[in-house]
């Protein structure tokens, strides 16, 4: 073997070896530290290697390039927030921002909150625009091609608690919800839907007052009742909340004058329930609302533990927001 060729081969050696240090070792010699990464919808792979350099998460930009090209990963960028830190080796780093790593928020949908309330709450964890949101979920397009028989999303973005990613679209979180929606109502309540004397929709519009008016579940279908009997009386709804949905984000206290308002969500003022659902409700509700309780009532008020007394008479119903409202002793 000539001195040449054993010139080369220690040299490939040593570039191999070279490179497979570059490949396995930590970035840095520093301090752990942590950093949580993202990568841009459709940002290009020398723009993600640039900012890591930058923020000091590879020792070598040029390295790191060669080394997405060499494993077939530069085309492999998945857009999200990565959890990264200083002591990754380059092949970590490439392996997360290429995998299945990306961080997921938790994010918790609770029943009777309403999609005011759930933009804002994205935004605060800054996974989108809240103004973005409500624009979309106000798309008649858009609502159409989810198979919702309204004008907006609200009552079919489901409560349950989901995990997304960082960089996910109003519009795909939208659809996330109401998919689940979809998803959750019981074959049962579907049809029941379908057969009973309300559509699918005003079920959904009832459930959501229904929500609305108590967090005790086992209050739910006697408040249903209430509703029931007062249509089949031709009675109005008469259900607070109604009064101030086109109010939101409204926060305060349901005040007489905002009963007398005119708008077409306000049950005081119309003959009927509200134009849309007025929250999102849960399933619980929704099944309320299609199996109320048997009874004559046709009132309720708030007691101070927020459970309600149920009245059949409006002279009843007088006396219990005398004694319940008022504070009064009979």
């Amino acid at each position: 073997m000539s001195f040449k060729s054993i010139s080369v081969g220690i040299l490939a050696f040593l570039g191999l070896s070279f490179f497979l240090y570059l490949w396995w070792a930590p970035e840095s010699s520093e301090p752990q530290r942590f950093v949580a990464f993202s990568v841009e919808p459709n940002e290009s792979f020398r723009s993600v290697t640039q900012r890591l350099f930058r923020e000091r998460l590879i020792e070598s930009e040029s390295f790191f390039y060669y080394l997405a090209r060499l494993t077939g990963k530069s085309g492999d960028l998945k857009a999200g927030e990565y959890d990264l830190n200083n002591q990754m080796s380059a092949w970590e780093v490439l392996r997360v921002i290429t995998g299945s790593e990306v961080r997921l928020y938790r994010v918790t949908i609770r029943e009777g909150s309403n999609m005011f309330q759930i933009a804002r709450q994205l935004q605060r964890l800054g996974l989108v625009d809240e103004i973005q949101f409500l624009e979309a979920a106000w798309d008649p397009d858009f609502v159409a091609e989810l198979n919702i028989p309204s004008y907006t999303v609200e009552g079919y973005l489901f409560p349950e608690t989901y995990f997304i990613p960082r960089g996910t679209s109003a519009r795909r979180i939208i659809r996330m919800l109401v998919e689940m929606f979809w998803d959750k109502l019981p074959d049962e309540l579907f049809r029941q839907a379908l057969e009973g004397p309300l559509s699918l929709h005003e079920v959904v519009s009832m459930a959501s007052m229904i929500e609305k008016e108590t967090g005790f579940s086992g209050e739910m279908p006697r408040i249903s009742s209430v509703f029931y009997n007062r249509i089949a009386r031709g009675m109005r709804l008469q259900s607070d909340p109604t009064a101030v949905y086109d109010l939101l984000p409204y926060g305060g206290r349901v005040t007489r004058e905002h009963l007398f308002r005119n708008t077409p969500f306000n049950t005081y003022r119309i003959p009927r329930l509200p134009l849309t659902p007025v929250a999102n409700p849960g399933l619980l509700a929704i099944r309320a609302s299609l199996f109320p309780e048997t009874t004559d009532y046709l009132f309720f008020v708030s007691r101070r533990d927020g459970t309600h007394h149920f009245s059949k008479t409006y002279e009843e119903h007088r006396k219990a927001i005398d004694i319940f409202l008022r504070g009064r002793r009979q």
